[in-house]
Protein backbone atom coordinates (compact mmCIF):
# COMPACT_ATOMS: atom_id res chain seq x y z
CA UNK A 1 0.00 0.00 0.00
CA UNK A 2 2.68 2.52 0.50
CA UNK A 3 3.96 2.11 -2.68
CA UNK A 4 0.60 3.56 -4.18
CA UNK A 5 0.50 6.45 -2.00
CA UNK A 6 3.66 8.36 -3.84
CA UNK A 7 2.74 11.87 -5.33
CA UNK A 8 1.78 11.35 -9.43
CA UNK A 9 4.77 11.83 -11.67
CA UNK A 10 5.58 14.87 -13.41
CA UNK A 11 4.40 14.13 -17.07
CA UNK A 12 8.09 13.96 -19.27
CA UNK A 13 10.77 11.92 -18.44
CA UNK A 14 14.78 11.46 -18.90
CA UNK A 15 16.32 8.43 -20.26
CA UNK A 16 19.82 8.37 -20.91
CA UNK A 17 20.62 12.07 -22.27
CA UNK A 18 17.44 12.27 -24.06
CA UNK A 19 14.44 14.52 -22.64
CA UNK A 20 11.04 14.06 -23.30
CA UNK A 21 9.04 16.96 -22.78
CA UNK A 22 5.74 15.54 -23.10
CA UNK A 23 6.51 11.54 -23.18
CA UNK A 24 4.67 11.35 -26.29
CA UNK A 25 5.85 8.30 -28.25
CA UNK A 26 4.68 6.29 -31.07
CA UNK A 27 3.65 2.49 -30.44
CA UNK A 28 5.61 -0.35 -32.12
CA UNK A 29 3.03 -2.20 -34.18
CA UNK A 30 3.62 -4.90 -36.62
CA UNK A 31 3.51 -4.07 -40.13
CA UNK A 32 2.62 -0.57 -39.98
CA UNK A 33 5.40 1.62 -38.07
CA UNK A 34 8.10 1.59 -40.91
CA UNK A 35 11.00 4.17 -40.97
CA UNK A 36 9.01 5.86 -43.18
CA UNK A 37 5.73 6.49 -41.18
CA UNK A 38 7.85 6.78 -37.98
CA UNK A 39 9.26 9.85 -39.84
CA UNK A 40 5.61 10.94 -40.57
CA UNK A 41 4.06 10.71 -37.15
CA UNK A 42 7.80 12.97 -35.59
CA UNK A 43 6.89 15.38 -37.83
CA UNK A 44 3.67 15.56 -36.05
CA UNK A 45 5.09 15.52 -32.65
CA UNK A 46 6.44 11.94 -31.87
CA UNK A 47 9.03 12.54 -29.72
CA UNK A 48 9.97 8.76 -29.27
CA UNK A 49 9.68 6.04 -32.13
CA UNK A 50 10.21 2.38 -32.11
CA UNK A 51 10.77 -0.23 -35.23
CA UNK A 52 8.82 -3.15 -35.76
CA UNK A 53 9.41 -6.21 -33.07
CA UNK A 54 12.75 -8.31 -33.67
CA UNK A 55 13.06 -11.84 -32.44
CA UNK A 56 15.78 -12.01 -30.58
CA UNK A 57 16.96 -15.48 -32.04
CA UNK A 58 17.05 -14.28 -35.21
CA UNK A 59 19.21 -11.39 -34.54
CA UNK A 60 21.44 -13.55 -32.20
CA UNK A 61 21.98 -15.59 -35.79
CA UNK A 62 21.85 -12.77 -37.66
CA UNK A 63 19.09 -13.20 -40.21
CA UNK A 64 18.79 -10.72 -42.57
CA UNK A 65 15.44 -10.48 -42.79
CA UNK A 66 15.10 -9.56 -39.46
CA UNK A 67 17.71 -7.29 -39.28
CA UNK A 68 16.12 -5.26 -42.20
CA UNK A 69 13.37 -4.56 -39.98
CA UNK A 70 16.24 -2.93 -37.68
CA UNK A 71 16.40 0.67 -40.42
CA UNK A 72 16.84 3.74 -38.81
CA UNK A 73 17.29 6.96 -40.47
CA UNK A 74 19.98 9.45 -39.53
CA UNK A 75 17.29 12.36 -38.66
CA UNK A 76 15.28 9.88 -35.98
CA UNK A 77 16.54 10.94 -32.51
CA UNK A 78 15.90 9.17 -30.59
CA UNK A 79 14.92 5.87 -31.50
CA UNK A 80 14.36 2.33 -29.85
CA UNK A 81 14.30 -0.98 -31.40
CA UNK A 82 11.80 -3.59 -30.06
CA UNK A 83 13.20 -7.38 -29.69
CA UNK A 84 11.35 -10.71 -27.96
CA UNK A 85 12.61 -13.23 -26.19
CA UNK A 86 12.62 -15.67 -23.50
CA UNK A 87 16.37 -16.36 -23.24
CA UNK A 88 19.06 -14.28 -21.15
CA UNK A 89 21.88 -14.97 -22.92
CA UNK A 90 20.21 -15.14 -26.27
CA UNK A 91 18.64 -11.50 -25.63
CA UNK A 92 22.15 -10.11 -24.73
CA UNK A 93 23.47 -11.09 -27.68
CA UNK A 94 20.37 -9.21 -29.88
CA UNK A 95 20.71 -6.45 -27.72
CA UNK A 96 24.61 -5.84 -28.27
CA UNK A 97 23.72 -6.42 -32.39
CA UNK A 98 20.81 -3.53 -31.69
CA UNK A 99 23.62 -1.37 -29.67
CA UNK A 100 25.88 -1.77 -32.44
CA UNK A 101 23.40 -0.65 -35.35
CA UNK A 102 23.18 3.33 -33.47
CA UNK A 103 19.85 2.66 -31.93
CA UNK A 104 19.62 4.84 -28.63
CA UNK A 105 17.48 2.67 -26.71
CA UNK A 106 16.17 -1.34 -26.80
CA UNK A 107 12.84 -2.23 -25.90
CA UNK A 108 12.01 -5.71 -24.27
CA UNK A 109 8.57 -6.88 -25.76
CA UNK A 110 6.33 -8.82 -22.81
CA UNK A 111 3.20 -7.29 -24.53
CA UNK A 112 2.47 -9.05 -27.74
CA UNK A 113 -0.70 -11.41 -27.00
CA UNK A 114 -0.09 -13.25 -30.68
CA UNK A 115 -0.23 -17.26 -30.01
CA UNK A 116 2.95 -17.61 -32.21
CA UNK A 117 4.93 -15.49 -29.93
CA UNK A 118 3.69 -16.15 -26.74
CA UNK A 119 3.65 -20.22 -27.65
CA UNK A 120 7.96 -20.24 -27.21
CA UNK A 121 7.68 -18.14 -24.42
CA UNK A 122 8.02 -15.04 -25.33
CA UNK A 123 6.22 -11.32 -25.75
CA UNK A 124 3.05 -11.72 -22.74
CA UNK A 125 4.05 -14.89 -22.06
CA UNK A 126 6.72 -13.86 -19.80
CA UNK A 127 4.08 -12.12 -17.55
CA UNK A 128 4.06 -15.81 -15.76
CA UNK A 129 7.72 -15.64 -15.31
CA UNK A 130 8.73 -12.23 -13.89
CA UNK A 131 11.94 -14.11 -12.50
CA UNK A 132 12.90 -15.28 -15.86
CA UNK A 133 12.05 -11.67 -17.00
CA UNK A 134 14.48 -9.74 -14.71
CA UNK A 135 16.84 -12.41 -15.47
CA UNK A 136 16.39 -11.46 -19.26
CA UNK A 137 16.65 -7.60 -18.11
CA UNK A 138 19.41 -7.63 -16.07
CA UNK A 139 21.65 -9.63 -19.01
CA UNK A 140 20.43 -7.26 -21.72
CA UNK A 141 21.86 -4.18 -19.14
CA UNK A 142 24.95 -6.10 -18.36
CA UNK A 143 25.80 -5.83 -22.53
CA UNK A 144 24.68 -2.94 -23.45
CA UNK A 145 25.43 0.66 -22.59
CA UNK A 146 22.00 2.21 -23.83
CA UNK A 147 18.83 2.24 -21.49
CA UNK A 148 16.83 -0.93 -21.66
CA UNK A 149 13.44 -0.12 -21.39
CA UNK A 150 10.05 -2.81 -21.37
CA UNK A 151 6.58 -3.29 -22.72
CA UNK A 152 4.19 -5.64 -20.76
CA UNK A 153 0.26 -5.43 -20.32
CA UNK A 154 -2.07 -5.32 -17.23
CA UNK A 155 -1.42 -9.56 -16.89
CA UNK A 156 -1.72 -12.87 -18.52
CA UNK A 157 -5.66 -12.63 -17.70
CA UNK A 158 -8.40 -11.11 -15.08
CA UNK A 159 -7.21 -13.34 -12.26
CA UNK A 160 -2.97 -12.66 -12.81
CA UNK A 161 -3.45 -8.31 -13.38
CA UNK A 162 0.68 -8.54 -11.65
CA UNK A 163 1.66 -5.43 -13.85
CA UNK A 164 2.69 -3.34 -10.56
CA UNK A 165 5.02 -6.21 -8.97
CA UNK A 166 6.60 -7.02 -12.53
CA UNK A 167 7.28 -3.07 -12.85
CA UNK A 168 9.01 -3.50 -10.21
CA UNK A 169 10.87 -6.71 -10.81
CA UNK A 170 11.96 -5.72 -14.15
CA UNK A 171 12.94 -2.09 -12.64
CA UNK A 172 15.11 -3.55 -10.19
CA UNK A 173 16.78 -5.56 -12.85
CA UNK A 174 17.65 -2.36 -14.34
CA UNK A 175 15.14 -1.27 -16.89
CA UNK A 176 15.01 2.46 -16.95
CA UNK A 177 11.51 2.68 -18.18
CA UNK A 178 8.20 0.48 -18.57
CA UNK A 179 5.69 0.96 -21.36
CA UNK A 180 2.43 -0.91 -19.54
CA UNK A 181 -0.64 -1.40 -22.31
CA UNK A 182 -3.98 -1.55 -19.55
CA UNK A 183 -5.49 -4.94 -21.28
CA UNK A 184 -4.00 -8.32 -20.20
CA UNK A 185 -3.37 -10.88 -22.45
CA UNK A 186 -6.53 -12.20 -22.89
CA UNK A 187 -8.33 -9.59 -23.55
CA UNK A 188 -5.50 -8.76 -26.27
CA UNK A 189 -7.57 -5.71 -27.99
CA UNK A 190 -10.86 -6.17 -27.00
CA UNK A 191 -12.43 -4.60 -23.97
CA UNK A 192 -11.02 -1.44 -22.37
CA UNK A 193 -7.54 -0.31 -20.99
CA UNK A 194 -7.55 -0.33 -17.59
CA UNK A 195 -6.62 3.12 -16.30
CA UNK A 196 -6.75 2.21 -12.55
CA UNK A 197 -4.35 -0.63 -13.17
CA UNK A 198 -1.83 1.66 -15.12
CA UNK A 199 -2.29 4.13 -12.12
CA UNK A 200 -0.73 1.49 -9.60
CA UNK A 201 1.63 0.75 -12.15
CA UNK A 202 3.08 4.22 -12.02
CA UNK A 203 2.78 4.70 -8.35
CA UNK A 204 4.52 1.18 -7.56
CA UNK A 205 8.12 2.29 -9.66
CA UNK A 206 10.39 5.36 -9.33
CA UNK A 207 11.62 4.74 -13.13
CA UNK A 208 9.26 6.25 -15.53
CA UNK A 209 5.86 4.58 -16.62
CA UNK A 210 4.17 5.51 -20.19
CA UNK A 211 0.80 4.45 -20.46
CA UNK A 212 -0.69 2.87 -23.30
CA UNK A 213 -3.88 1.83 -24.73
CA UNK A 214 -7.04 3.17 -26.10
CA UNK A 215 -5.68 6.60 -27.00
CA UNK A 216 -7.88 8.03 -30.11
CA UNK A 217 -8.28 11.54 -28.98
CA UNK A 218 -7.07 14.53 -26.89
CA UNK A 219 -9.75 13.53 -23.85
CA UNK A 220 -8.42 9.95 -24.06
CA UNK A 221 -4.78 11.42 -24.01
CA UNK A 222 -5.89 13.59 -21.17
CA UNK A 223 -8.02 10.60 -19.24
CA UNK A 224 -4.57 8.40 -19.66
CA UNK A 225 -1.94 11.80 -18.37
CA UNK A 226 -4.39 11.68 -15.33
CA UNK A 227 -2.98 8.13 -14.21
CA UNK A 228 0.38 9.63 -12.76
CA UNK A 229 2.42 8.52 -16.15
CA UNK A 230 5.21 10.24 -16.96
CA UNK A 231 4.22 9.59 -20.91
CA UNK A 232 1.79 8.06 -23.37
CA UNK A 233 2.60 5.71 -26.14
CA UNK A 234 0.00 5.71 -29.39
CA UNK A 235 -0.61 2.62 -31.00
CA UNK A 236 -3.20 2.19 -33.07
CA UNK A 237 -4.82 5.37 -32.77
CA UNK A 238 -2.23 6.61 -34.63
CA UNK A 239 -2.92 4.70 -37.73
CA UNK A 240 -3.61 6.94 -40.50
CA UNK A 241 -3.95 10.06 -37.95
CA UNK A 242 -0.04 11.53 -37.62
CA UNK A 243 -1.60 14.76 -36.79
CA UNK A 244 -2.77 13.59 -33.53
CA UNK A 245 0.37 13.91 -31.54
CA UNK A 246 0.11 17.69 -32.54
CA UNK A 247 -3.68 17.95 -31.27
CA UNK A 248 -2.24 16.28 -27.97
CA UNK A 249 0.79 18.46 -27.48
CA UNK A 250 -1.71 21.25 -28.08
CA UNK A 251 -3.86 20.93 -25.55
CA UNK A 252 -1.11 19.42 -23.19
CA UNK A 253 0.05 23.05 -23.95
CA UNK A 254 -3.25 25.13 -22.75
CA UNK A 255 -3.41 26.03 -26.68
CA UNK A 256 -6.23 25.88 -29.22
CA UNK A 257 -6.36 22.41 -30.42
CA UNK A 258 -5.86 22.40 -34.50
CA UNK A 259 -8.92 20.53 -36.55
CA UNK A 260 -8.29 17.26 -38.08
CA UNK A 261 -6.68 18.17 -42.02
CA UNK A 262 -9.27 18.67 -44.80
CA UNK A 263 -9.27 15.29 -47.42
CA UNK A 264 -6.56 17.41 -50.04
CA UNK A 265 -4.10 17.48 -46.76
CA UNK A 266 -4.88 13.98 -46.03
CA UNK A 267 -4.06 13.22 -49.56
CA UNK A 268 -0.59 14.88 -49.72
CA UNK A 269 0.35 12.59 -46.51
CA UNK A 270 -0.92 9.63 -47.72
CA UNK A 271 1.08 10.68 -51.14
CA UNK A 272 4.41 11.19 -49.14
CA UNK A 273 4.16 8.31 -47.30
CA UNK A 274 3.73 6.26 -50.26
CA UNK A 275 6.47 7.09 -51.67
CA UNK A 276 8.94 7.07 -48.28
CA UNK A 277 7.56 3.36 -48.47
CA UNK A 278 8.45 2.64 -51.84
CA UNK A 279 11.82 3.87 -51.24
CA UNK A 280 12.47 1.79 -48.54
CA UNK A 281 11.11 -1.50 -50.08
CA UNK A 282 10.85 -1.06 -53.97
CA UNK A 283 7.58 -0.28 -55.18
CA UNK A 284 5.91 -4.28 -55.02
CA UNK A 285 5.99 -4.68 -51.74
CA UNK A 286 5.93 -1.00 -50.51
CA UNK A 287 2.21 -1.19 -51.80
CA UNK A 288 1.02 -3.94 -50.67
CA UNK A 289 2.19 -2.26 -47.33
CA UNK A 290 0.17 1.01 -48.43
CA UNK A 291 -2.50 -1.10 -48.94
CA UNK A 292 -3.16 -1.79 -45.32
CA UNK A 293 -1.99 1.73 -44.32
CA UNK A 294 -3.58 4.24 -46.80
CA UNK A 295 -7.08 2.95 -45.66
CA UNK A 296 -6.58 4.65 -42.21
CA UNK A 297 -6.40 8.39 -43.62
CA UNK A 298 -10.13 8.44 -44.73
CA UNK A 299 -11.96 7.85 -41.94
CA UNK A 300 -14.81 10.15 -41.45
CA UNK A 301 -13.93 11.43 -44.77
CA UNK A 302 -17.49 11.95 -47.01
CA UNK A 303 -16.62 9.27 -49.71
CA UNK A 304 -14.43 7.40 -47.53
CA UNK A 305 -15.90 3.63 -48.33
CA UNK A 306 -14.61 4.28 -51.92
CA UNK A 307 -11.66 5.95 -51.28
CA UNK A 308 -10.92 3.22 -48.92
CA UNK A 309 -11.79 0.52 -51.56
CA UNK A 310 -9.86 2.47 -54.10
CA UNK A 311 -6.47 1.74 -51.08
CA UNK A 312 -7.15 -1.37 -51.19
CA UNK A 313 -6.20 -2.18 -54.88
CA UNK A 314 -3.09 0.01 -55.50
CA UNK A 315 -0.61 -1.96 -56.85
CA UNK A 316 1.67 1.10 -58.22
CA UNK A 317 3.00 4.55 -57.35
CA UNK A 318 1.16 5.74 -60.11
CA UNK A 319 -2.42 4.23 -58.39
CA UNK A 320 -1.11 6.38 -55.24
CA UNK A 321 -1.17 9.71 -57.24
CA UNK A 322 -3.57 9.60 -59.49
CA UNK A 323 -5.52 8.40 -55.63
CA UNK A 324 -4.31 11.80 -54.37
CA UNK A 325 -4.92 13.96 -57.15
CA UNK A 326 -8.85 12.78 -57.49
CA UNK A 327 -8.90 13.41 -53.74
CA UNK A 328 -7.78 17.04 -54.05
CA UNK A 329 -10.08 17.54 -56.83
CA UNK A 330 -13.08 16.40 -54.85
CA UNK A 331 -12.04 18.76 -52.20
CA UNK A 332 -11.53 21.64 -54.11
CA UNK A 333 -15.11 20.99 -56.29
CA UNK A 334 -16.80 20.89 -52.56
CA UNK A 335 -14.90 23.40 -51.32
CA UNK A 336 -16.02 25.84 -54.48
CA UNK A 337 -19.58 24.31 -54.08
CA UNK A 338 -19.50 25.67 -50.22
CA UNK A 339 -18.19 29.44 -50.86
CA UNK A 340 -20.74 29.62 -53.95
CA UNK A 341 -23.46 28.74 -51.56
CA UNK A 342 -22.14 30.80 -48.84
CA UNK A 343 -22.03 34.22 -51.63
CA UNK A 344 -25.79 33.66 -52.47
CA UNK A 345 -28.08 36.61 -51.60
CA UNK A 346 -30.82 36.13 -48.98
Amino acid sequence: MEAEQKSPKTRGYTLGPFQFRHGLALAPMAGNTNLAYRRLCRRFGAELTTTEMVSSRALHYNDEKSLSYLERGDDERPVAAQIFGNEPEVLASAARRVEERGFHLLDLNVGCPVPKITGCGGGSALLREPKLAAECVAAMCAEVRIPVTVKIRAGWDDENKNAPEFAAAVAAAGAQAVTVHGRTREQRYTGRADLELIRRVAAAVEIPVIGNGDIIDVASAQRMAETGVSGIAIGRGALGRPWLFTQIIAAFEGRQVPPDPEPAERAALLLELGEGVCALYGEGRGMRIMRRLSADFFHGVPGAPALRAACNSLTELSDLRSLASRIADQAGTARDERDRGGSRPS
